[in-house]
């Protein structure tokens, strides 16, 4: 039996070196995020109030009743 042969070029851990190197970016347009949350915001809250309003019934609503003729829901 021979010897244990290495069957890849890797490193091992212990040999490996690491470095980090910082990416410098523009600063963001804070105006441009705050303004784009607003209108999110509003979107949402206009989303919300219309599918509450479309499940109430409405104020002038009233329940079918037995007859079916005009003049008998006008009489009750």
């Amino acid at each position: 039996m021979g010897s244990y042969a290495k069957k890849t070029n890797r490193r091992r851990y212990e040999d490996r070196s690491f470095s980090v190197r910082a990416v410098h970016r523009d600063q963001p347009d804070l105006h441009k995020l705050a303004e784009v949350l607003i209108r999110l915001t509003l979107q949402e809250t206009g989303r919300t109030r219309a599918e509450h309003r479309a499940a109430e019934l409405p104020d002038t609503y009233r329940p079918a009743t037995g007859g079916t003729s005009a003049s008998t829901a006008i009489a009750q």
